[in-house]
């Protein structure tokens, strides 16, 4: 299992602006910092995990930025990385977010060939190579960026996005038109789920980062302490008490 790195949101700063920046704190060795049912960060593990980011207990850091890495805790319990792997897997359905990538054709004849092949088990390299037509896929192999909960709602009657929204482990591969700004079919593209053993580690940090917690986060007991701020359920972020 791939260990996810969710990208650390803390901004280091010298010692000398963050001591004049309103919202700042110096941090102790006591008390919790935040609780999840029955999993604890100590503020002991809490300046650890600081420490391996570059700042000294004694730092004087903003607000803000620690509490974003307090929410990245958070959400690493009340989602682990195997159950992230597991969502993204089902689809975007339960992951809301998707990666894919595609093999641009002229026609529907042959999109529907490329389709049978690699539904047959052709390497889908193979086929990309031989296939493809659109140029600006040739450097990622025909990868195309994950597309968020928001694109696929955003860009929902789009032919390839809502093919993209059907995509999981359990349906690979799928073909769809490519329609121009009047509707017109200009091209075809045969689009392959990216399971979660192929993604990039960049990718999969940032479907870690986009994979949605709120019901874990409703069904949950979480406690901040009120020196960093609350946690807003409806968010799944730690936020001021202000």
């Amino acid at each position: 299992m791939r260990r996810v790195v969710r990208r650390s949101l803390l901004i280091l700063l010298p010692l000398s602006l963050a001591a004049v920046t309103t919202g700042c704190s110096t941090f102790s060795d006591s008390n919790v910092v935040a609780r999840v049912n029955d999993v604890e960060l100590t503020q002991d593990a809490f300046d650890a995990r600081l420490t391996e980011l570059g700042v000294a207990d004694t730092d004087v850091v903003q607000m803000e930025p620690v509490r974003a890495e307090i929410t990245r805790w958070i959400q690493q319990q009340l989602v682990p990385d195997d159950q992230i792997a597991a969502m993204y897997d089902a689809g975007p359905a339960d992951a809301g977010v998707v990666c894919v990538r595609g093999i641009v054709v002229a026609d529907q004849a042959t999109a529907d060939a490329t389709l049978g092949e690699l539904q047959a088990g052709t390497d889908f390299t193979d086929a990309f190579q031989r296939s493809n037509l659109d140029q600006s896929l040739v450097a990622t192999n025909g990868a195309i960026p994950c597309i968020s909960a928001v694109d696929l709602a955003g860009n929902a009657g789009t032919p390839f996005i809502d093919l993209a929204t059907t995509l999981s482990s359990d349906n690979v591969y799928g073909d769809a038109p490519i329609l121009d700004g009047t509707g017109a079919e200009v091209a075809w593209v045969v689009l392959g789920f990216r399971s979660w053993d192929l993604l990039e580690s960049a990718d999969a940090d940032q479907v870690a980062g986009m994979i949605d917690v709120g019901d874990a986060a409703a069904n949950a007991d979480v406690f901040v302490a009120s020196r960093y701020g609350t946690f807003d359920s409806a968010t799944a972020t730690v936020v001021s008490l202000g």
